[in-house]
């Protein structure tokens, strides 16, 4: 439509949706509205694709908040956590362990020193995280686990100008290491794919020590209808305390680890009442302070991470430490 002197009239119409990774998306369609509103807006109906916020709450087109997801029940998320602890064993009975993941950790263990402590990089991605944690704990063995080969091929590492580390991403082009179902990328850092649940029952069944385990940027499933899929409210959650170790999670939604901490909180209740042996008190003390925002910025762990301070989105940290 055009005004008296013949200019192009736009208007935007705006949606929020989140992608298969829980980002928030938001897709403009200009249309008939007044140029002058904005210079930039494109010309002759053309259709224009944008990310940025549409709720004033949100920080950066990535945010997620309790306006743009809110926060579960708690009387409902209590119950889902205490069943899956009176039920873990009969979920355990009733999965079966993957053999591509069985093979795959018979023939890691060949590689993991049994006098070593282990770090545990659950859904690493790509790996950049793995990769650092090798270089900060050069004592540990440190695992990556993905069940994705596309993304375990992406894991080769180069040395930037600045001395950086930073990923070289090629998806398109799989080496014969990333068809294997494990990689020893260096001389205490292994990758291997997996299904977690799996590889963390081997890794209990083992008798492993795991010293270390990290959940960083863990799919959030922020729909309601798919909650039963976040890792503190899957059948699986009693395997991961019982797993041991220190779990660090980071998340650039706040409510996710607040929701991980009431969890723990839920499972100490459940064994505290049933006399049974408490996985949870050991995080019990951390649980209670909950996740706090992540100051330092110096090192991006992941490729989430590294967008996230690009943008200044904020990112929070919940760690767990397992009382001495």
């Amino acid at each position: 439509m055009k005004n008296a002197k013949g200019l192009l009239f736009l208007y935007a119409s705006r949606s929020l949706s989140f992608n298969s990774s829980g980002r928030t998306v938001t897709t403009s369609i200009w249309k008939p509205q007044s140029i002058a509103d904005d210079c930039n807006h494109p010309i002759g109906g053309v259709v224009k694709r944008r990310r940025h916020p549409i709720i004033s709450s949100m920080k950066t087109q990535y945010t997620i908040n309790d306006e743009v997801c809110p926060p579960m029940d708690p009387g409902e998320l209590k119950e889902i956590v205490q069943k899956h602890c009176s039920t873990l064993y009969m979920f355990l009975e009733k999965k079966p362990i993957a053999k591509h993941t069985k093979a795959a950790f018979d023939e890691i263990s060949t590689f993991v020193d049994p006098s070593k402590k282990i770090i545990l990089d659950s859904g690493c991605g790509t790996a950049r995280s793995t990769l650092l944690l090798g270089d900060m704990y050069t004592d540990h063995t440190v695992i990556g686990i993905d069940r994705s080969f596309v993304r375990l091929s992406r894991s080769t590492i180069a040395k930037q100008d600045d001395g950086d580390m930073d990923l070289l991403l090629d998806s398109t082009i799989p080496t014969e290491n990333s068809l294997r179902p494990f990689q020893a990328v260096s001389s205490n850092v292994l990758l291997v794919r997996a299904e977690l649940v799996d590889f963390w029952r081997c890794c209990w069944n083992a008798g492993w020590n795991i010293s270390q385990h990290y959940i960083l940027y863990p799919n959030p499933y922020p729909k309601k209808n798919r909650v039963k899929k976040r890792f503190y409210a899957h059948p699986s959650f009693p395997l991961l305390l019982k797993l041991g170790g220190d779990i660090t999670l980071r998340s650039n939604w706040e409510g996710y680890l607040k929701e991980f901490a009431d969890s723990v909180k839920y499972a100490h209740e459940f064994y505290s009442s049933e006399s049974s042996d408490n996985f949870a008190l050991p995080y019990i003390h951390d649980a209670n302070i909950g996740p706090l925002e992540r100051m330092d910025k110096s090192v991006s762990f992941t490729n989430f991470e590294k967008k996230y301070d690009n943008v200044g989105e904020n990112t929070f940290q919940l760690q767990l430490r397992r009382s001495k």
